[in-house]
Parts: C-alpha cells; sequence; structure tokens
C-alpha cells in the first residue's frame, strides 16, 4: 500500500459512546454475521453448551442466536444504552446487578450475560477463560495503542484450547484514519504470532468507509482464525 498515512482517529470508550447517543451505529448488523454463520462449527469444533466471548459486543443479535443453541455467552461492552437495547429488542428477560467495577446484565435463563463497563476492567476473577471467541470488529474498533493492550489483556481472558475467530478490516491507510482501523496481517501477527497460529479463512471487498477507497476497491474484510501453537 502506498501514500503518506493519515492520523489515526483516536478511539478511547467515550468515542464509542457518544456514536451510540448519536445512533450513528451503522456497524451494527440486524441478522447474523455471515462469516459467524459460516465458520460456526470451526469456532465451537461441533461440540454443544460451548462458552463465547463477544468482545465489544454491541447489540449484536448474535449473541441471542447462540444462545437458542444452547450455548453460552458472554459479552463486555461500554455503552449501557447498547445491553438495555439487546434485551428489550430481542424480547428477553434480564437482571442487573451492579459489581465492584461494571454492570452485569443477565438473561433469565443465564445464557447471556453482558458485563457494561470498561473492557479492561473484565477478568478472569468474573469468568473463567473461555473456549471461543467471535471477534467481530473489537480489536479493530481501537487504535493502536489500545490494540497493543487489548491483545495482552485477550490473552489472560482464554484458555489454552481456545478458537478465535478474528474479523478486522484492512486498507490503505493513506486514504483514511479509521476507525474501523486498518489491521493488517502483519501487525495481528506481532501482537499473536508467538502463541497462536493464524489462518486467513476469508478476505472480500465490503462496506464503503469513504469515496477513496471505494475507488481504489477497498476496504478488504478478512477472518482469521485463532489457535494456539
Amino acid at each position: 500500500m502506498s501514500g503518506e498515512k493519515l492520523m489515526p482517529t483516536k478511539t478511547h470508550p467515550e468515542f464509542w459512546n457518544e456514536r451510540w447517543i448519536k445512533s450513528e451505529i451503522g456497524f451494527h448488523q440486524s441478522n447474523n454475521h455471515k462469516y459467524l454463520e459460516k465458520h460456526l462449527s470451526k469456532l465451537l469444533s461441533n461440540q454443544n453448551k460451548m462458552r463465547i466471548l463477544f468482545p465489544f459486543c454491541g447489540k449484536a443479535v448474535d449473541m441471542a442466536w447462540l444462545a437458542s443453541l444452547g450455548h453460552e455467552v458472554v459479552g463486555v461492552e461500554f455503552v449501557q444504552m447498547a445491553c438495555e437495547q439487546f434485551f428489550s429488542e430481542n424480547n428477553i428477560k434480564y437482571s442487573v446487578k451492579d459489581l465492584k467495577d461494571l454492570k452485569l446484565f443477565e438473561s433469565e435463563d443465564g445464557r447471556i450475560k453482558l458485563y457494561n463497563g470498561d473492557f479492561f476492567k473484565f477478568n478472569s476473577e468474573l469468568e473463567k477463560p473461555f473456549e471461543c471467541v467471535w471477534d467481530r470488529g473489537a480489536y479493530g474498533a481501537l487504535h493502536l495503542d489500545l490494540r497493543i493492550k487489548y491483545a495482552q489483556h485477550m490473552k489472560n481472558l482464554i484458555s489454552p484450547s481456545v478458537r478465535y475467530l478474528l474479523d478486522v478490516f484492512e486498507y490503505d491507510t493513506s486514504l483514511y484514519p479509521g476507525p474501523p482501523h486498518s489491521c493488517p496481517l502483519e501487525e495481528i501477527q506481532q501482537h499473536f504470532g508467538s502463541e497462536f497460529q493464524i489462518e486467513l479463512l476469508e478476505s472480500e471487498k465490503t462496506i464503503s468507509l469513504n469515496q477513496k477507497l471505494t475507488e481504489a476497491n477497498q476496504p478488504l474484510d478478512k477472518l482469521y482464525f485463532l489457535s494456539r501453537k
């Protein structure tokens, strides 16, 4: 990719909170993500009643779908409005509990838990290590210094046998500063490659982020599968 990089947009949690307040949530999908549906068996290793982590979950409808299949879903989301809307829009009864640093929204059947607050305060004292992660845009929602912190923190939340689907965008950063931020394979290898095998499952032209990228036939929506070495 050529050209001088633009300064990336700083995407601290309050940035996303403001997006929700303004209903600027074009990233939300009203249907299950096609990559998750296609590669679900790879994520779950064809097992039943798995525990799946949804970092930066928003109000993703995939969570209700997976819970309906008998799995346990744990989401982490900074924006309280998103947690509330998830349960109300899916007609799921829930309770709310204040914890030390977070707030817990939990469905009556216990299959869905959404921890509301700072992702970096969500830890293994709250939930045992996860066997499965569906990371749809969480990693790429952050600017680089927070992506480094995110990768390190994520490693403390997952089990030795974890199966991790990582969905990111890749594009020429001289044409667009993010978010979503561009996450090339070289960077992912730098942050995860020492401990994980990284397999590219999907790569296709996707949504238009701006006119310059569209003219360059970008961005690419890439799905990686991470598993322990």
